[in-house]
């Protein structure tokens, strides 16, 4: 927990005992408060910010919506409990809390920066769960540990406790991106018992130029939904500060980022090929740096067009998955993996069934239609043949025995149809480690479906069989 700012202000009571609504302007009913604003980052839904506000006489009528404006131009609206005293009788000053604050962005400015967002050159901030480019996994330089502007690309002789954390430096744009260790000052202000933070990131302009805020706003967002997609999880910027000539401008903090906990143990970046214990020979920065350009652009062009780009990174990221065995998440996976298909092929004819659906998904990145790893496939082939059923005017059709199209489709379709009960035993048939192969099945598709539609031709690591392999529609 961090405290983030300690300020004077006023409390403005906006609703009275009974909850009803206090006009605008009853000056009679604020009270003068000295306000302790603390932050720390947690997993959704918890609230992150706790603010602690003392003065006298204070009234609380308990969950009752209160405004505070605070001198140093902060205002929040929330919910006060509490009203404990601090101080005897005569004194009477109290302390409350607020919480559900409804404002979704704490700013804060520098008493030498003026009021107002002004233009920046760099901006720093931090993400959580960008694993596997945190813990210098990937890297192709030094720096000092929080701050990204000190990288180079040799390292110091003479110099290992200062610049002692690797960075990756990718560009974009005409920008530098830098990712490096985090510092104390950061891990304050994250919940580290439930959340994976080790990473903060460094923006500015190749050129040395400003930078305005629609531009450090449009790409956060996307280097938070690329951090997303490299794990599958949610990457929110939760801190960012703003500096101008080397000096701080700015604070922001993000009060409802919905954080997730690092989800995937394997991601589809290649930092080593683990059947052979070595490192690959390709240096896993320059993949970084191919796929963040293929994304981008995907990323762009889906906006002008108002694609479904965003939707399927959404369902990869979804709260479904919270256990690597979740069927559920199947049905969000296959969901995405519709959505890229539509993008790379057009959208498919109506008429088509499930199976026939899924099969264009393997057609177009190059993967035959036959479940992954013989071992696995022949071991569900010899106990599970109902995988392979389709019932049609009372006769049981059997496809072919271990193709993938048609294993999936039917598990998907007794997921759609669970008011059937041959459905839920079918399902219920299927014991832990058969439903983790199917879902390590749907999100290797899906790591391949995305690369594909953002251009990849570079290698990746299979997750399935944990090798480093080109991908397999440039072999």
């Amino acid at each position: 927990m961090k405290t983030l700012f300690r300020s004077p202000g006023k409390l403005f009571y906006l609703e009275d005992a009974k909850g009803n609504s206090v006009p605008e302007g009853s000056a009679e009913i604020a009270r003068p408060v000295l306000v302790d604003t603390k932050y720390e980052l947690r997993p959704s839904p918890h609230q992150p910010l706790v603010v602690d506000i003392y003065g006298y006489n204070l009234m609380c009528f308990g969950q009752t919506r209160e405004r505070l404006v605070l001198d140093n131009g902060v205002v929040l609206t929330g919910r006060t409990y509490g009203g404990g005293l601090i101080r005897g009788k005569e004194d009477q000053i109290k302390k409350m809390n607020m919480d559900d604050v409804e404002e979704s962005i704490v700013q804060l400015h520098p008493r030498n920066a003026g009021p107002k967002l002004q233009e920046i050159d760099s901006a720093v901030f931090a993400v959580v769960s960008s694993k596997p480019l945190g813990f210098g996994s990937c890297t192709n330089g030094w720096a000092c540990p929080g701050n990204p502007f000190t990288f180079t690309e040799n390292f110091p002789n003479g110099r290992l406790k200062k610049y002692s954390s690797h960075a990756l430096r990718i560009h974009h744009a005409g920008l530098e991106i830098t990712l490096v260790e985090t510092s104390d000052y950061w891990r304050r202000l994250v919940d580290s018992r439930t959340l994976q933070h080790d990473s903060i990131v460094g923006l500015r302009r190749q050129n040395g130029e400003l930078m305005d805020w629609k531009h450090v706003d449009d790409i956060t967002n996307l280097l938070s939904n690329f951090l997303g997609w490299l794990n599958h999880c949610v990457s929110p910027i939760f801190h960012i500060k703003g500096y101008l000539k080397g000096k701080l401008v700015y604070k922001g903090y993000n009060l409802h980022p919905h954080p997730t906990v690092h989800r995937d143990k394997f991601s589809w970046l290649p930092l080593f090929d683990i059947a052979s214990n070595a490192r690959i020979m390709e240096h896993p920065a320059n993949l970084v740096q191919d796929a963040l350009t293929g994304f981008a652009k995907t990323w762009s062009n889906n906006e002008k067009e108002k694609g479904m780009f965003h939707i399927a990174l959404q369902l990869l990221r979804s709260k479904e998955k919270e256990s690597p065995s979740s069927l559920l998440y199947l049905r969000d996976t296959f969901g995405a993996c519709g959505i890229l298909t539509s993008m790379l092929k057009g959208y498919p004819d109506s008429g088509l069934n499930r199976p026939d659906i899924i099969l264009q998904c393997l057609q177009e990145i190059g993967v035959k239609d036959e479940l992954p790893l013989k071992d696995y496939r022949d071991n569900i082939v010899q106990h599970y043949p109902e995988l392979w059923w389709g019932v049609s005017q009372k006769k049981v059709l059997v496809a072919k025995l271990g193709n993938m199209s048609h294993s999936l489709a039917n598990v998907l379709n007794w997921m759609l149809h669970m008011d059937n009960l041959k459905n839920t035993k079918r399902l219920l048939n299927l014991p832990g480690p058969v439903q983790r192969y199917l879902v390590e099945v749907a999100i290797w598709l899906s790591d391949l479906l995305i690369l594909k539609s953002t251009g990849y031709r570079g290698c990746y690591f299979n997750r399935l069989t944990a090798k480093t392999e080109n991908v397999p529609w440039h072999k």
